[in-house]
């Protein structure tokens, strides 16, 4: 398979049509973890247990999965045996609020052949080793499985799960699945960036995200260090292109001129927001990127849990 660069490193780059601000008054509390919007995505393994429910649920409500429905105080549900995406729907009756959750039940990683393949998508292989011994480093144990069916599915209110399939070349989109790796902790990150652009008077329709998931195979062929968050989900290079949209970073610090300055404003801003504590535990890599020929400027955000500048 032959990759070209300047070809990869563009295609599918895609952003959200409107910002959607919606959060909901009583959080949802999936697995420990806070879900403050109505529509997100939850990622689990076949047959894997998981919690939801609000996080005030004296007034009552209720959560429906599979045909089944329960009070909304922390309902514990299960998977499906087979990979999929299904849909559960919250209903806290105190506030009248509905709340969607798309759970994608991964395909095994153990179905990833001796060749690094999956389904005829090309994996490749992970390192052996995870980084510093550090559990974030650890192989995935399944794989999101992205078809024509699924591909356009808000993952959180202001982003789809295609926007974040690697790269790599295989011609017509969809004629065959694809796989990812998505981690939810850095959903909630790009959406807490976009929420503060608008709320400080940047009005941003949405974040154009130019590269998220990489295969290992992929990571690899474009030369990247073996260790890359993207390989693991958790990592976007992130732009913002709305005055003119036309496929390249915003003159965001107004000199005229559209150049690594632009990405050098975006990541202060962003980094800006990490020192008030905005991330929480999301706080991670920030990285800016200047021009070339393949593309514009962007920066780098991702969820490691240790802050890293460069």
């Amino acid at each position: 398979m032959r990759i070209t660069l300047c070809t990869l490193l563009l295609a599918w780059a895609t952003c959200a049509t409107a910002w959607d601000d919606s959060r909901l008054s009583v959080p949802l509390v999936v697995d420990e973890r806070t879900v403050p919007y109505p529509e997100f995505a939850i990622y689990v393994m076949p047959d894997q247990t998981f919690e939801v429910g609000f996080r005030d649920a004296s007034g009552g409500g209720t959560v429906a999965f599979r045909g089944s429905t329960q009070p909304a105080g922390g309902a514990r549900l299960q998977a499906p045996s087979d990979p999929g995406l299904e849909r559960l729907v919250a209903h806290n009756v105190a506030s009248g609020e509905r709340a969607v959750i798309n759970v994608f039940t991964m395909v095994p990683a153990n179905r990833v052949d001796a060749k690094g393949v999956l389904n005829g998508y090309r994996i490749g292989a992970y390192p052996r080793e995870p980084l510093r011994g550090q559990d974030i480093y650890l192989a995935p144990t399944g794989f999101v499985e992205v078809t024509a069916a699924n591909a356009a599915t808000r993952v959180s209110p202001n982003f789809r799960l295609e926007q974040f399939l690697s790269k790599q070349d295989l011609g017509e989109p969809y004629t065959t699945p694809r796989y990812l790796v998505l981690r939810a902790n850095l959903l909630l990150k790009l959406e807490n960036i976009l929420a503060t652009l608008n709320r400080s008077g940047r009005a941003t329709d949405g974040l154009v995200v130019m590269s998220g998931f990489r295969t290992p195979f992929y990571n690899k062929a474009i030369g990247n260090v073996p260790y890359s968050r993207h390989v693991w989900g958790g990592a976007a290079d992130i732009y913002i292109d709305e005055a003119p949209a036309d496929g390249r970073m915003d003159d965001l610090n107004g000199d005229g001129k559209v150049d690594r300055n632009d990405a050098r404003w975006f990541a202060d801003f962003v980094n800006e927001m990490s020192r008030s504590g905005d991330f929480g535990p999301r706080i991670g890599g920030l990285g800016v990127y200047g021009s070339n020929a393949a593309h514009g400027p962007f920066i780098h955000v991702d969820v490691r849990g240790s802050r890293a500048r460069w």
